[in-house]
């Protein structure tokens, strides 16, 4: 454990520095159950929505990450070519629906996403704070605010066909939906390697 002294402050979501390149072909995972970000039933189909589905190394669960600057990137699918953004015509809301769609460029923030770190809760007696230094990475959504979540109202892991949405960001690694919204992203095949 480390201690810290009582005037320190963590910070629940950080920003992680602005990237100048592309990446390609990665896919994102869920942490806590393993299962993939999957275009439902591998549809070209504007507006099909995302889901959770055992890895089956398909194209509908790969995925290109397209810079935009400032930290942010969109989520291009590779077996369609059209980007993973909140549907807009539910609103901006928890639980609004993830869907590809064709509208892919740099500057649209319901298709953008940056990587967030969400921390260990800090334990404080008298003057000496504790932590177990843990953190897991998230995705938050550059127009609302919100994380990358998979439906899942209990505290299990995410099942099969979970749908992704977006939610209210956790706030710490002990939060009890903190296995909806933690993300690694890495080349097929793998869980591990986060940004």
């Amino acid at each position: 454990m480390k201690k810290y002294k009582a005037f320190v402050v963590l910070s629940m979501l950080t920003v992680v520095p602005a990237r100048a390149a592309d990446r390609y072909d990665v896919e994102i995972t869920n942490v806590r159950s393993k299962l993939k970000a999957d275009v439902m039933w591998a549809s070209t189909s504007p507006y099909q929505g995302v889901f959770l589905w055992t890895n089956n190394l398909s194209a509908s669960q790969e995925f290109d990450l397209l810079d935009s600057g400032n930290g942010y990137f969109r989520i291009r699918a590779r077996h369609s070519g059209q980007c993973l953004m909140l549907d807009w015509r539910q609103g901006s809301h928890n639980g609004t629906s993830i869907i590809q769609y064709p509208a892919c460029g740099a500057g649209y923030a319901p298709a953008e996403w940056r990587r967030g770190w969400v921390n260990d809760p800090v334990i404080c007696n008298g003057d000496i704070c504790t932590t177990t230094s843990g953190s897991l990475p998230v995705l938050v959504n550059r127009f609302s605010g919100k994380c990358l979540d998979a439906a899942n109202p209990s505290g299990n892991p995410p099942s099969q066909q979970a749908i992704l949405q977006q939610w209210d960001c956790v706030r710490s690694t002990s939060d009890w939906n903190i296995g909806n919204q933690a993300w690694g992203i890495a080349a097929p095949g793998k869980i591990e390697g986060y940004l």
